[in-house]
């Protein structure tokens, strides 16, 4: 279902259900609809939709199709303010979709109507968004300014501060744009007033315009002010917007203008970091060039360009003014670094864009100036001459491109032997460096005034608090003294009481404790007695089931010397080597204090080096082992010894035939939740091709599958190709035990 269509039927359903709903679409021979409410619902439906963050093309255009229903509906019913409000929505919806021209007819019959046919609020809106219609051109602003300036006067009527504040904030930066600094000061700080009346804490944004500016205004002590100001209020905020990123941008430009890189490049840093966490690519363009800049500035070339080519490759450049911007910074460095290869590509483009009609008089001056520049430093002074007689009749508007066309001019009319003229570009250039130099120290004086005032005001401010934390420390120090004195005699007095019946209690407790005491040192003894006994007999006991198992093995061992069926000797030696991993498990609690854990670190070495000794495994045969630190219980320990037996022996028997040289790998390892895991693999012949060898009744298979089983563990059998792979997987008792005990803490 599209976008359109899916927003009408969810339109439908929601009148139907509220009871609503009315036939939009009708013939001659319906009767038309009368209901106004679902009008209104309509219109509130547009305007939420329009109203979400980012609203997709497909919801506007469900938006402009609502609108002319709207003005359908309302004119059918003769409902003047709902024809405003369908007006309105429609011409919001041009303007989503960047049609400014097509929104304003329907933004003037907007106002038209609900200026008298609208609520209060409506007509503010109506005024606003006729505003909005407008664009920022120099043509356009006077008349913008003036309708915002209406909502303005309707919302103060209204009452409603918080819109009245952010109409005034709107109105001031535009008067910025008109560079009347007079009116946008004016308006700028009305908002703050109200703002702060109403506890408006999100002051970063109107702060950062003020000290714009004072700056665009050349007072630079209050620019540097308001902007640190901005700062701070948006940190203490935890401000991560994109209005942050600019602040931030704002600050460090204002840091620059007085040579202040440190702490310029500090807060390009930070407004790239937060550019980057918004996933902002015009922003992080903005700030790479500007680094880049610095950089430049700062004589690390090679750093400069890098982060000018970061910036231009975020996001493609398409307005005209800013590849020139861009073109000039390349064309200056490489000039900086004598790549005159790659400065000519530069001012080819530098060229194209001068001449392509696409850029005004200001930019072609500043334009001309850098293209004089490179024809200069590589020695073609003659070419240079017409773009310096421009500039001449058409100054640029900025001190320092000035200074340097002054100095250009100068080399230009040395090099060709025109001295007269020379000294007089000279002493041109001489002031304007001499303006431009006073002018940074104006402004560095400037940033030294504001740091020293702001530092007087926190000493200021330290030294009251001081005096009055003293006077409040002296009065708290004589009512202390007071109450003390007080309660000092009152507290005696019943210490002294309370310390007569602590003796006695402590007397008749005393006798109780002593008696107590000697009955519980006589059950201690007792229970100690018990424990020492309980010890020894559990060592006794596993002393004598290691001695059976080793007489069992004796017998079997002897009886082995008196057979000669090899299968009923092989039968045997599998017989006493699963015995002696069980003998070799009670003999080590026997001789360790831990009566009721086996350490798998040092049990699996010991078995292994008796399978060795037992079958006899030269060295053809590597054992590689890797074992944690793992202890087991007595019934864990015993099938995991089995099954290890039966793997290891089973691969030294049949994964090597021929003699052939080999290894055996055997883990012991803990998993994540509480799982463990033995691993026994080798890389010989493998499993013969067609042989299933866990459907064979052999007995070691049988054993090996039935231990796994006892365990509640997972059994796996593996021809890895070569080799084969043994792994049992089962949860350690150590494991549940610890879960269980935390889930008792």
């Amino acid at each position: 279902m599209s976008g359109i269509r899916y927003i009408l039927f969810i339109t439908y359903l929601l009148f139907t259900f509220h009871g609503w709903a009315t036939t939009y679409t009708y013939s001659s021979d319906q009767k038309a609809p009368t209901d106004i409410p679902a009008v209104q619902r309509l219109w509130e439906l547009g305007d939420k939709l329009l109203n979400s963050p980012h609203p997709s093309p497909a919801a506007i255009d469900s938006v402009m199709l609502l609108g002319r229903q709207i003005v359908a509906q309302s004119r059918h019913l003769q409902y003047l303010q709902g024809t405003g409000l369908g007006s309105l929505l429609i011409s919001r919806a041009h303007r989503h979709k960047g049609l400014n021209e097509e929104a304003k007819p329907f933004a003037r019959e907007a106002l038209r109507i609900l200026r008298t046919a609208g609520t209060d609020a409506q007509k503010a809106e109506a005024f606003i968004e006729l505003g909005n219609c407008y664009s920022n051109s120099e043509a356009d602003l006077p008349e913008k300014i003036h309708l915002f300036e209406e909502g303005i006067a309707v919302w103060r009527q209204i009452g409603d501060t918080l819109k009245q504040a952010s109409l005034l904030e709107f109105t001031g930066d535009l008067y910025h744009l008109k560079q009347d600094y007079r009116n946008s000061l004016d308006r700028l700080e009305k908002a703050l007033v109200l703002y702060k009346s109403i506890g408006h804490k999100n002051l970063q944004g109107v702060y950062a315009l003020i000290g714009a500016v004072h700056t665009d205004n050349s007072n630079f002590v209050e620019g540097l002010r308001y902007n640190l100001l901005a700062v701070e209020t948006g940190e203490q905020l935890k401000d991560s917007s994109s209005l942050m990123a600019s602040i931030y941008n704002r600050l460090a430009v204002a840091y620059y203008g007085i040579d202040y890189n440190k702490q310029a490049m500090e807060f390009y840093q930070k407004g790239l970091a937060l550019s980057y966490k918004n996933n902002d690519a015009v922003s992080i363009q903005n700030f790479q060039i500007n680094i880049g800049e610095l950089l430049i500035r700062m004589k690390q070339y090679k750093q400069g360009l890098d982060s000018l080519d970061a910036g231009v490759y975020t996001h493609p450049l398409t307005d005209i003014y800013d590849i020139s911007y861009v073109t000039i910074r390349y064309l200056r460095t490489y000039l900086y670094l004598h790549d005159y290869k790659n400065a000519a590509i530069h001012y080819r483009k530098m060229l194209d864009i001068y001449n392509s009609g696409k850029i005004n008089e200001q930019e072609r001056s500043i334009l001309s100036a850098y293209l004089s520049l490179y024809l200069v430093e590589t020695g073609n002074y003659t070419a240079a001459i017409p773009y310096l007689d421009k500039l001449a009749v058409h100054q640029t508007p900025f001190l320092i491109t000035n200074s340097m066309v002054a100095h250009l001019r100068f080399r230009t009319d040395s090099a060709l032997g025109n001295l007269s003229a020379a000294i007089k570009d000279f002493q041109v250039y001489k002031g304007l460096a001499d303006s431009l130099t006073n002018l940074a120290q104006a402004r560095q004086l400037g940033q030294l005034q504001l740091q020293f005032e702001t530092d007087q005001k926190d000493k200021d401010i330290r030294l009251l608090v001081q005096k009055s934390q003293l006077q409040e420390a002296s009065l708290q120090k004589e009512r202390v003294i007071r109450y003390f004195i007080i309660g000092g005699v009152v507290g005696l007095i019943i210490f002294l009481g309370l310390v007569y019946a602590r003796y006695r209690s402590n007397k008749r407790t005393n006798i109780q404790l002593e008696s107590q005491q000697g009955e519980i040192n006589t059950r201690n003894e007792t229970l100690k007695g018990l424990l020492e006994e309980k010890e020894w007999l559990l060592k006794e006991i596993h002393h004598r089931v290691k001695n059976n198992l080793q007489i069992i093995i004796s017998l079997l061992n002897t009886q082995s010397q008196y057979l000669n069926n090899k299968d009923a000797l092989a039968a045997i030696r599998n017989s006493q080597q699963r015995m002696y991993s069980m003998s070799l498990i009670h003999q080590r609690l026997y001789q360790t204090e831990n009566l009721g854990k086996i350490d798998m670190y040092w049990y699996i070495p010991e078995m292994i080096g008796y399978i060795k000794d037992s079958l006899e495994a030269d060295q053809r045969i590597s054992f590689f082992m890797e074992c944690d630190d793992i202890e087991l219980d007595v019934v864990e320990a015993v099938p995991i010894g089995l099954i290890l037996n039966e793997a290891v022996s089973n691969a030294l028997k049949y994964a090597f035939p021929g003699g052939r040289k080999g290894s055996i790998q055997i883990r012991f390892q803990s998993h994540p939740a509480g799982m463990c895991q033995l691993s026994v693999a080798d890389n010989g012949v493998g499993i013969p091709p067609g042989k299933d060898i866990l459907a064979s009744a052999s007995l070691g298979m049988s054993l090996m599958q039935g231990l796994s089983q006892q365990l509640d563990g997972d059994f796996e059998l593996t021809d890895n190709q070569p080799g084969v792979s043994v792994k049992v997987t089962f949860r350690c008792r150590e494991f549940i035990s610890n879960e269980q005990t935390d889930t008792l803490t």
